[in-house]
């Protein structure tokens, strides 16, 4: 098996897997500003070689995004860098105030909320193998 290349930036931990699905494990970081989104969106675009990719974001660590932050972190979620996107959260009040804030925005990208890692990533890899 071919060993997998981690990049750390200040925020996460991103690889990419065997399947070619991008994962991202956010760290206990405390605020993201526009330049942590910036950092970890030039390493996924050089992993996923400027391709739209299947992203992993295991959430469940301790931080948030300032106003900048989240609309560049819009600016760089589209459909031309994103195929899908799960999310994992820490627990299932997480996960249903996720869904609920996210009925109010609309992705070109099938997106979904999970508390398991691994039911997420069978999800993404199934979305991926139907293509």
């Amino acid at each position: 098996m071919k060993k997998r290349e981690t990049v750390d930036t200040r925020i996460a931990s991103i690889y990419r897997d065997e399947n070619e699905i991008i994962v991202i494990t956010m760290k206990d970081c405390g605020k993201v500003d526009e330049f942590d989104v910036l950092d970890v969106n030039l390493v996924i675009r050089n992993l996923s070689k400027n391709k739209a990719a299947y992203k992993l974001l295991d959430a469940k660590a301790n931080w948030n995004m300032d106003a900048k932050a989240k609309e560049r972190a819009k600016l760089e979620n589209s459909v031309t860098k994103t195929s899908a996107r799960a999310v994992v959260v820490s627990s299932i009040v997480k996960s249903t105030l996720l869904k609920f804030l996210q009925s109010f925005s609309k992705f070109d990208y099938p997106q979904k909320t999970f508390t398991d890692f691994y039911e997420a990533y069978d999800w993404l890899l199934a979305l991926k193998n139907k293509k």
